[in-house]
């Protein structure tokens, strides 16, 4: 042992406490002496957590925000916000400041606070202008505002339209006249801004039409005019004539007669088998056509007497007079002077009497929807043994006697006709249940994401530590401890240096011995880490 620590010791070109000696080396010199292929791996890795910090933090500022109101008019926008602050409300502004968020828990009480106060109004005044009273103002005045108000009014309840983003209603009122031939005509011109995307249909169209000259009085539908924000105007649907039914009343009619016949039969069926065991449908056939029948019958054995003329006719009477004049009928002269004349007698009688046949004029007129056909069906659910956990066991058809029975009480609930071509088909069959599907459907709304935001982010934000630890932070140490584990080089691989070295230059004779000692234990005493790793690897070695 003591030779070997001279030989290293006396080496002239070597020198073992610089050669075992560990370098030390900072992060930068160790990330420079990484391949290529290293480095890249490692700034991708380090580039992709810094994205995802970045979400995560972003994220937690605004995963508990809900939708306020969205496309709100500049004024409401600058009212609501302003109505935030002094509530000291956090909010955020989105859409050009036409989207307001809020926290998610107060969503709701906030809209109610707000619709208690009046806000949003709209962008319109309405008739909170006459909250106000000001008894300086004149009938001008209040006439002016009336139309202000009604006007915003309107533009308030067509913007409540789902495809309607924004309107504007002019309203044109004249004064009122004395004399109707004077009374002009009011007139209305509505400008409609549309959701990108949206259009407005026919009825649609009509419908906002019929409300505007519905809120006006004296205002026609055919003085309302509507057009786009485009320019283009909007028609609305005509209406038919009188005389002819539209076929969308024929199909509406039709539908409301089978939905009354439907629920009678069902309203049966519900109390004999339990409530959802039974279904029942039904189709109607109706005659739309509209029949006028006027009918004439005469009489001829029993004739009226239409009319009846009687005339009668005497002459030939004697009779006494005399002179006509003034003189014959002063006092004093007799009553029988004068000359007297004497006829036979004649008498003539006529009779006309005119006959009518009687007769019978009957002008029917036939009903417009008379049912001319039914076709029923009845779908019965089959006989099902529970458990008394509540599940079902099996499912039995129903007998024919059943189905029978069924279909006589239905058909006689709704009046069927077998004389007029009605049909009706029972059927028993199992019923599928399909109400809890669509419950748990129906339990996953978008508020349920809101309710658990922050368990949500608080799981995102721990597995993207997970992330940063496994991708960046354990390979970054994983590759620290094998530049350090790098360490000093064994006594064989020393040996072998030595030996080469020698081989290569001619040898010196080597120092003294007490001068080799004395430097070895001055380089033992000021660095002791390499010494005890060679006095390691020589007891393992053994």
């Amino acid at each position: 042992m003591e030779k070997q620590e001279m030989g290293i010791a006396t080496s002239p070109q070597s020198n073992p406490p610089d050669i075992i000696r560990p370098q030390k080396k900072n992060v930068f010199g160790l990330v420079q002496e990484w391949p290529l292929s290293k480095k890249i791996s490692t700034g991708a890795v380090l580039l992709i957590s810094m994205v995802l910090f970045a979400f995560l933090i972003i994220q937690a500022r605004t995963a508990d925000q809900q939708l306020l109101y969205a496309n709100l008019a500049l004024q409401d926008a600058s009212s609501v916000t302003a109505w935030l602050k002094n509530q000291k409300i956090d909010y955020s502004l989105k859409n050009g400041g036409k989207d307001i968020w809020v926290p998610a828990d107060r969503i709701y009480q906030t809209r109610l606070d707000l619709a208690a106060n009046g806000l949003p109004t709209g962008g319109d005044v309405g008739f909170e202008i006459f909250d106000k009273q000001n008894f300086a103002l004149t009938d001008y005045v209040q006439k002016v505002n009336y139309t202000r108000a009604l006007q915003g009014e309107l533009a308030r309840t067509i913007s409540s339209l789902a495809p309607v983003e924004s309107t504007r209603v002019h309203l044109a009122l004249p004064e009122k006249r004395l004399f109707k031939n004077q009374q002009k005509d009011g007139t209305a011109s509505v400008i409609v801004t549309l959701v990108t995307g949206q259009n407005l249909d026919q009825e649609q169209v009509q419908g906002i039409i019929n409300l505007v000259a519905g809120s006006v009085t004296g205002l026609e539908p055919d003085n309302v005019k509507i057009i786009d924000s485009n320019g283009v105007v909007l028609k609305g649907q005509k209406k038919a004539p009188e005389n002819e039914m539209l076929s969308a009343d024929m199909l509406a009619f039709q539908q409301e007669v089978e939905h009354r016949m439907e629920i009678r039969a069902q309203d049966l069926l519900d109390k004999t088998m339990g409530a959802d065991n039974a279904m029942v449908r039904v189709s109607a056939t109706l005659d739309f056509s509209k029949v006028e029948k006027t009918q004439e019958s005469f009489d001829g054995d029993d004739p009226v007497i239409r009319s009846e003329q009687v005339s009668a006719e005497s002459s030939g009477a004697a009779t006494t007079g005399g002179v006509p004049g003034v003189q014959s009928n002063l006092q004093g002269n007799a009553a029988g002077s004068g000359q007297s004349a004497t006829a036979s007698p004649t008498n003539k009688n006529t009779r006309t009497t005119n006959y009518e046949i009687s007769k019978t004029i009957s002008k029917v007129v036939n009903p417009v929807g008379n049912v001319t056909a039914l076709s029923v069906s009845v779908l019965v659910a089959d006989k099902v043994k529970v458990d008394a956990d509540g599940k079902v066991e099996s499912a039995t058809p129903r007998t024919a006697e059943e189905l029978k029975s069924i279909e006589n009480m239905v058909a006689s609930a709704i009046g069927l006709m077998p004389q007029r071509g009605d049909v009706i088909n029972v059927l028993s069959m199992p019923f599928v249940d399909t109400q809890k599907a669509s419950m748990e459907s129906e339990q996953a709304p978008a508020d349920l994401l809101y309710k658990y935001m922050p368990l949500i982010k608080y799981a995102m934000i721990g597995l993207g530590m997970l992330l940063v630890y496994f991708l960046l932070v354990r390979p970054i140490i994983k590759n620290m401890k094998s530049e350090v584990q790098q360490h000093n080089k064994t006594v064989k691989q020393l040996e072998m240096e030595q030996r080469r070295l020698l081989e290569r230059e001619p040898v010196e004779p080597p120092p003294p011995v007490d001068d080799a000692i004395t430097a070895l234990r001055r380089e033992v005493q000021q660095n002791q880490v390499p010494t005890a790793f060679i006095l390691k690897n020589w007891i393992q070695e053994g």
